[in-house]
Formats: C-alpha cells, structure tokens, sequence
C-alpha cells in the first residue's frame, strides 16, 4: 500500500515548485513566512478534520520530540523559495532530489535500513539522472549568474535539511503510529510559533495573503504541498524510507514537463531522454520486492 501513496505523493508533488516559481515575485522572507502559515493550517485543518480526538492528545512532550524535525523542515522550506526564486525551476528542481543521498546514508546509519545490490544501483543511476537534468549548456539567459548560483546554493541547503527532516519524520511516524498525529503536532508547533514572531516583531502582514503576489498560484502551490506530505507520511509509514525518496524523485519528470508547457522553459531532447530513463528507473525500483 505504500507504493500508492508514495506515487500519489510523487505526482502531486511534481506540480509544486512550478506553482511557487508562478508566485516567486514575493520576498523570500515574507513567501516562507506565509508559506509556512497556510502549509500548516491546512494540515492542521485535514487531520483535525478527521480525527477531532487530536485536540484532547495533545503531548508536550511528544511535541518537544518533534521539535527537530519541524526546525530541519521549516529551514528547508526558506531554502527552497529562495531557490525557486532566484533560479530556473527546471535547474533547482532537479538539484533538489539529491536530498536521496542524505536520505540514504541516513536511512543506513540511523534506521538501520537494508538495501539490495540492484536497489542501491537502480538508485545511483537514478540520481545520476537527475544531477544529468540540472545541468545546462552555455548559453545566453536572462538569469543574473550571481543569482543562479545564490538559487544553486539554496537548492543544496534544501538537499540537507530535507533529507534530514524526513529521516526525523520516519522516526516520528513510526513511533506514533498515526502518521496524522505527526502532522497535527507540526501544525499545531508551527502555527503557533509563526503567530507568536508576528506579534512580536509586530510583522503581522506576514501572514496577510493579501500581500502576496501570485495568490491563486500561492495557495494553489500550499495545497500541492500538503497534500504530497500528507501521502508521504503515510507512506513512510509502512515503506522504506531511503527508497520512498527515491521514487519520489521522479517528480521532476512532471516537474519539468509542466514547467515547459506552463513557464515555456526549454528543454533539450538530452533531458528528454534523462525524463525517460528516470521513469523506467522508478518503474524497475517500485517493482523491486
């Protein structure tokens, strides 16, 4: 059942950066901000939706136990606006799975994963793909190249910080057993936290979504977001973390094929070719028992 979700997860998650590049016009701070806000309201919203029991649960402590995670996810996100907003999304997109390679070694190290010979090969031509994805030939753009490379950086800082939330929340989902109960528990943290700054630092247009730019694409890319975490807890749940990711990061086949129809990025016939290896990767990966 976790190969479901896992592609749920995938497909979904593939529309996600080409909606936040069509509402980048924003500052970064404020779209993190914002961002952060409406992610987790909505996930608060799903799983209290469905188990209004959450409410009379609520752990201090599990929160505190959750609290690493939630710092690893929310410096990720800040990352990947950044990225998204100062670099092509078909280029940071792609950098962004190598979160795989954290995910792995961390899979190995931590949760004491086990891999055979064809998954760990399988795995590394996928990621190899995706790296062949990322790069691009020389050529005249409209990107400043200091802001590419700032975009490229911030593309790597997601890598780490992604990868090391979701070995956290592998941890958090089965020790819970509920991978709703995790998601309420970061909303609730969040939510509350992002609240408290505002007032604080008397910044409350921050989570104004009339300030944002690009609001359909905003809240369209939150609902994109959510919904993909959501299908990926429940799929860390029962399946293997470190090859979850790697399916998971065939999303830039979509990713990239909407960002050519949608924000008419070019893409060469070589990429082409790297979209149809990736997916016969995934296809061989998701069959492997």
């Amino acid at each position: 059942m976790w190969l479901y979700w896992c592609l749920l997860s995938t497909v979904i998650g593939g529309f996600t950066s080409v909606a936040l590049k069509k509402s980048s016009n924003n500052e970064p701070k404020r779209m993190a901000i914002m961002g952060l806000f409406l992610y987790n309201f909505i996930m608060f919203a799903v799983s209290l939706a469905i188990n209004p029991k959450f409410i009379l649960e609520l752990n201090i402590i599990h929160m505190l136990e959750m609290l690493p995670g939630l710092i690893m996810q929310s410096i990720g996100f800040y990352f990947v606006v950044s990225a998204t907003k100062y670099g092509k999304v078909s280029i940071t997109s792609s950098v962004k799975k190598c979160n795989v390679v954290v995910v792995f070694l961390l899979g190995t190290i931590v949760l004491k994963e086990e891999f055979t010979i064809l998954q760990i090969i399988i795995s590394t031509l996928l990621l190899l793909l995706s790296i062949m994805l990322a790069k691009t030939k020389k050529e005249s753009s409209t990107i400043d190249k200091e802001l590419e490379r700032k975009s490229i950086l911030c593309a790597f800082g997601y890598v780490l910080c992604n990868g090391i939330s979701k070995t956290l929340n592998k941890v958090y989902v089965t020790s819970c057993g509920n991978p709703l109960y995790v998601i309420f528990n970061y909303a609730i943290i969040t939510i509350v936290v992002i609240l408290i700054y505002c007032i604080v630092t008397r910044n409350l247009e921050y989570i104004d979504i009339r300030k944002i730019n690009g609001k359909k694409y905003f809240i369209l890319q939150s609902i994109f977001d959510s919904t993909s975490s959501i299908f990926n807890r429940f799929a860390i749940l029962d399946g293997n973390v470190s090859v979850i990711s790697v399916i998971e990061t065939s999303s830039i086949v979509i990713t990239l094929l909407a960002s050519r129809l949608i924000l008419k990025e070019k893409i060469s016939w070589k990429k082409y070719l790297a979209i149809l290896g990736i997916f016969i990767c995934v296809l061989v990966l998701a069959l492997i028992k």
